[in-house]
């Protein structure tokens, strides 16, 4: 702390308080079409599937240069991006949660092998799959005081 450490804390206070406002009361924020939701809904529900981008858009009944324009402009990502993330997701919680190898984590989450998951994951997470699992078993096996 300093003489300019309340400055520079204040800044980022009005900082996140302006992100906040802004997310919250944009008045460019457009409403969800309900065959964009039911995109996002079935990523979700087939995520660990080999998705076909084409077969998605014919099942809710849109152009898929449609569908790709307009989901990346709702969501912020492709939907590449949105399954890969929600692969990881999944695997992340595997990993906590169950007992499993990392190799059936990977298969169950749809990855297509061991590397590609590996890859993907510590794209997504900045650590190894590996590294992530002795990270959590660690963090929880110190008793907190």
């Amino acid at each position: 702390m300093d003489e300019l450490s309340y400055l520079a804390i204040e800044g980022l206070v009005l900082e996140l308080l302006a992100a906040v406002s802004r997310k919250t009361i944009c008045p460019g924020a457009r409403k969800v079409p309900v065959w964009l939701a039911r995109s996002e809904e079935l990523i979700k529900l087939r995520f660990t599937e080999s998705l076909r981008f084409n077969i998605i858009a014919e099942e809710i009944g849109v152009h898929p240069v449609h569908l790709a324009r307009e989901f990346r402009r709702q969501y912020g990502c492709t939907m590449g991006e949105k399954v890969r993330q929600l692969r990881v997701e999944y695997a992340c919680r595997e990993i906590v949660h169950s007992g499993r190898r990392l190799s059936e984590i990977a298969l169950n989450a749809g990855f297509a092998d061991q590397s590609h998951f590996t890859r993907t994951f510590r794209g997504q997470t900045g650590m190894t799959p590996s590294q992530f699992s002795r990270a959590f078993h660690r963090a929880n096996s110190i008793p907190i005081r």
